[in-house]
């Protein structure tokens, strides 16, 4: 497995400071390919998981501006580090122990009584999976079915990690509360400072004889496959998100999500923007002149295009509600857009060069009778 250490989220995406949006989101879905888990040659689960904040930080504005003035450490403590109030007001001791818990990433409070706390219950990590589809695919709804391997409840155990009931006991380091405590004497006062037990990690709880499934962590990777409804008008770098189907929560915790990743292919004819379709097409001098009706490709087979006498080239002509669906509006439909290009002919043979000839000189005739009209 091929991992980075680095925990700049600017380099993790392999992107400069001033990336913009569109940049951020190619950088994005290129690591989270090379780093997923189920990649075998470059996948790294802490990695990815790493790109998925870096994402999540980088594309929303807000965030990144925080990001980019105080790091990583100031979204942790909510948006601002010191700024503004620094620690003026009615900033109380209190307060002062709310930020340094912030910042120190530890339970830090006050003076004041002892934290505790058992196991606590915590969020499901979030899967990233990609689905493909053919550029005509978004006409419609469309089922695929998606594979991934998301940490689930252990049914040997039951979650509880350990081979019988009785096989879980009370932490003698912590006494079940999941943190220890320690006290410090500073210029402010005196600050209680909490921290996870070393000895549970938090659970407030030991297993004298492991579960074999799940070799005592309540929880175990399984591969499953589901299937989705991609809806109709779906565009290339969208992102679903499927509630509830990622990693297993902990202690009672909500499990995470699955974002789809949604990637269309292009097409060799038609061009895509937003739910219209473009296209071009080549017609003849004697096209452009006498007009006509045309045979033309459209995403649902052949149709009619009625091009006027005297067409010039360049000339863009529009069949309405003859595009894609629109996103969650699949009563309406984009445009098809198709641009006529007049062709000079090459290579004329001599029976071609003498009707351009006479074409000419019928032109210069007439050219002269409508120039001598008063």
């Amino acid at each position: 497995m091929v991992a980075t250490s680095s925990n700049d989220f600017y380099e993790l995406l392999g992107i400069s400071r001033d990336a913009d949006e569109k940049t951020i989101k190619s950088a994005y879905k290129k690591a989270a390919r090379k780093y997923h888990p189920d990649n075998s040659e470059t996948g790294d689960e802490e990695t990815f998981k790493k790109v998925n904040e870096a994402h999540e930080v980088l594309s929303d504005s807000n965030k990144r501006t925080v990001y980019d003035q105080y790091g990583a450490e100031g979204l942790k403590a909510g948006a601002g580090g010191f700024g503004g109030g620094g620690f003026s007001g009615a900033a109380g001791f209190e307060d002062l122990g709310d930020i340094f818990s912030s910042f120190f990433g530890q339970g830090f409070s006050s003076g004041g009584g002892r934290r505790s706390s058992g196991p606590r219950a915590s969020r499901g990590d979030d899967h990233t999976v990609e689905a493909n589809l053919k550029f005509l695919d978004p006409l419609n709804a469309t089922k695929k079915k998606i594979k991934f391997n998301p940490l689930v409840t252990c049914g040997g155990c039951d979650g509880k990690g350990a081979q019988k009931p009785e096989d879980v006991v009370t932490c003698d380091t912590c006494q079940g509360h999941g943190q220890v405590s320690t006290i410090q004497n500073t210029m402010l006062g005196q600050f209680r400072q909490t921290s996870t037990c070393p000895s549970c990690r938090g659970t407030g709880q030991k297993i004298k004889n492991a579960c074999t499934e799940c070799r005592g962590k309540g929880q175990k990777r399984e591969n499953k496959e589901l299937e989705v409804t991609v809806p109709a008008g779906i565009f290339d770098g969208a992102t679903l998100r499927l509630s509830g189907v990622g990693d297993a929560g902990k202690n009672g915790g909500p499990p995470g999500d699955i974002y789809l990743h949604v990637n269309v292919d292009e097409s060799d004819y038609f061009q895509r923007e937003d739910s219209n379709v473009l296209t071009e097409i080549d017609i003849g001098f004697a096209e452009a002149a006498l007009g006509g009706d045309f045979d033309i490709q459209s995403l649902e087979g052949e149709e009619k295009l009625k091009i006027k006498a005297g067409v010039q080239s360049g000339e863009v002509f529009t069949l309405k509600d003859k595009g894609f669906p629109v996103l969650n509006n699949v009563k309406r439909r984009g445009n098809y857009y198709v641009k006529v290009n007049v062709v000079t002919p090459e290579n004329l043979s001599s029976e071609e060069k003498k009707l351009f000839k006479d074409l000419q000189e019928l032109r210069k005739s007439k050219d002269v009778n409508s120039r001598g009209r008063v």
